[in-house]
């Protein structure tokens, strides 16, 4: 596969500001929530967490009502057609952070769940803040419509593997999906963001 319009994002551990609020709202507790335990947490993963995304820039074509048709993949979406109304190109991308995270949540779930608990929160709303942290570095000096996942509305989840293939992922990134369409590290997340004229 051709990799040279795939556009690579890393970022080391200590940039991505963990959103508070997301972080919150997964730990079912008030934002700004603090303790040692967490603290602990937050440290252990971030040894281990590896940011990174691929992404392209690409055509997408709507002509045909509720079909998008990115080239190397065709999405019948009502909502997806929707969010992408008035777009002519679109970003598509895979983030993950990393299979570092996966092993150290296999560990805590044997070792202690309250702590397997707090760093599946705090490692599922980093995941979203990078993906925040990369949208802000595509969207420089343009304006995009918001995030669309697979999974989502009416878009099918079986969308994550032609998404994927076509970013290299399992090569560039090391995500790899199963037979049910759920992706390997478990971090991970596909998307697609309409670039608006």
């Amino acid at each position: 596969m051709k990799n040279q319009d795939i556009q690579i994002i890393t970022a080391p551990p200590d940039e991505v500001e963990i959103n508070q609020n997301e972080l919150a709202a997964r730990l079912k507790v008030n934002r700004g929530y603090q303790s040692d335990a967490l603290d602990r947490c937050r440290q252990r993963l971030l040894e281990v967490i590896t940011y990174q995304c691929a992404y392209i820039r690409t055509a997408v074509d709507l002509s045909v009502e509720n079909r998008c048709d990115f080239g190397f993949m065709t999405i019948d979406s009502k909502n997806l057609y929707r969010n992408l109304n008035g777009c002519r190109e679109a970003f598509v991308m895979a983030v993950t952070t990393g299979i570092g995270v996966d092993r150290l949540l296999a560990r805590l779930n044997v070792s202690s769940q309250a702590e397997h608990f707090m760093t599946d929160a705090l490692s599922s709303a980093a995941v979203e803040s990078f993906c925040d942290y990369v949208s802000d570095k595509m969207k420089t000096g343009i304006r995009t419509a918001p995030r669309f996942s697979p999974g989502y509305g009416d878009v099918s989840i079986e969308v994550q593997k032609p998404l994927l293939d076509r970013l290299n992922a399992a090569q560039l990134l090391g995500i790899t999906l199963n037979n049910a369409y759920l992706m390997t590290p478990v971090k991970s997340i596909t998307a697609i963001m309409g670039v608006r004229q």
